[in-house]
């Protein structure tokens, strides 16, 4: 059986899309969180095609390629599609950045897709896999105080898909979603400022998105409609890239 895998899943963004596809697909969830992804089982309950779930904690680099790899076997699974939504924060500045915090952020948001897409281009499922999808942000092609560590792994991503889609064009395309900003768990501090939300409704032309709009940009990448896409950053951020009207 084929299905889509899709990281993060327990919630915000990942879980959106989950709930985008299992209409759809059969799908892989993968998160850390066991009472998370109980929680988007829940969303598809009866709307869903065949679902499974991955429970793994993705700083733990280096035993995802076992780990993944037993579970597929075991069930009898190929990956048709990769999206990589799990993402980890950290908003400090420059200067209380240490190597074991750094290590930790860019496991989960580059290394850990590295390690899932190797694994995937092995003999026994490279002709299933046809489609991977990194979620990026914005914060990738632009700067932001405090966000250094967060930037550097969204533009190391973007570096990955662009050589990857040359790599394995034609027969599997990559490609990012650069979310602006959308409401998730990672970003409801930030939410709960009134000064913040209020700056993003001046700074967004179509005011502040949600998780619906990136998993409809997902659909989209995945569907045949997007058949000749591929090596692009797909910005998905209301508008917000584009306006210099803002202080």
């Amino acid at each position: 059986m084929t299905c889509t895998l899709i990281t993060g899943a327990g919630s915000g963004i990942g879980q959106q899309i989950a709930v985008e596809l299992c209409g759809s697909r059969n799908l892989i969830l993968c998160g850390r969180s066991a009472d998370r992804l109980e929680e988007t089982l829940r969303l598809v309950h009866g709307k869903s095609k065949q679902i499974y779930i991955w429970e793994y904690d993705l700083e733990l680099v280096e035993g995802i390629k076992a780990s993944l790899e037993a579970f597929l076997t075991a069930n009898n699974l190929f990956v048709d599609g990769f999206i990589h939504c799990a993402g980890k924060m950290s908003v400090l500045h420059m200067r209380m950045a240490d190597y074991k915090n750094t290590l930790k952020i860019f496991n989960v948001n580059v290394f850990s897709a590295t390690e899932i897409v190797a694994l995937l281009l092995k003999k026994r499922n490279k002709e299933h896999l046809k489609n991977i999808v990194f979620i990026s942000a914005i914060l990738a092609q632009f700067g932001a105080k405090g966000h250094n560590l967060y930037s550097a792994t969204k533009a190391a991503l973007n570096g990955l898909m662009r050589s990857l889609a040359v790599e394995l064009a034609p027969e599997i395309r990559v490609n990012s979603v650069l979310p602006g900003g959308i409401r998730t768990p990672m970003s409801e501090a930030a939410f709960k400022d009134p000064v913040i939300v209020e700056k993003f409704r001046a700074e967004y032309p179509l005011g502040i998105g949600d998780t619906q709009d990136i998993a409809d940009m997902v659909y989209f990448l995945l569907s045949d409609k997007a058949k000749w896409i591929t090596g692009q950053e797909m910005v998905v951020d209301g508008g917000r890239t584009i306006n210099m009207s803002h202080k």
